[in-house]
């Protein structure tokens, strides 16, 4: 079984670049590949947890999915503050600088 290697060493790396620099895309892909971990995992799922149903339960192995997905979370989190601060830095209004003789701060708040 080459899939779930694969799958794991995928859902690390995009877990370990959403964490260390958040985009909303790589948190995405960090969200899908969880997804399809609970699809993969089922050779390698230990011990049921909670059961759900006499054949639905959630197992060890899905507890890297949970994971998963507060990464890709928290990184959507981070990039949605980053936009805001983006967004409210570019519609500041300007800082004069304060130049001649006569200058106050009061003159130039007021356009004199």
């Amino acid at each position: 079984m080459v899939v779930i290697p694969l799958t794991v060493l995928a859902l690390l790396v995009a877990c370990a670049g959403a964490l260390l620099r958040p985009r909303w895309d790589v948190a995405v892909l960090a969200g899908l590949l969880a997804a399809v971990w609970t699809r993969v995992n089922q050779p390698v799922e230990g011990r049921v947890l909670v059961s759900f149903s006499a054949t639905r339960g959630f197992t060890e192995a899905d507890l890297l999915s949970v994971a998963a997905l507060l990464v890709a979370g928290t990184a959507l989190l981070r990039c949605a503050v980053a936009g805001v601060r983006r967004h409210r830095s570019r519609h500041r209004a300007p800082v004069l600088p304060l130049r001649g003789p006569g200058l106050t701060r009061a003159a130039v708040r007021h356009g004199r």
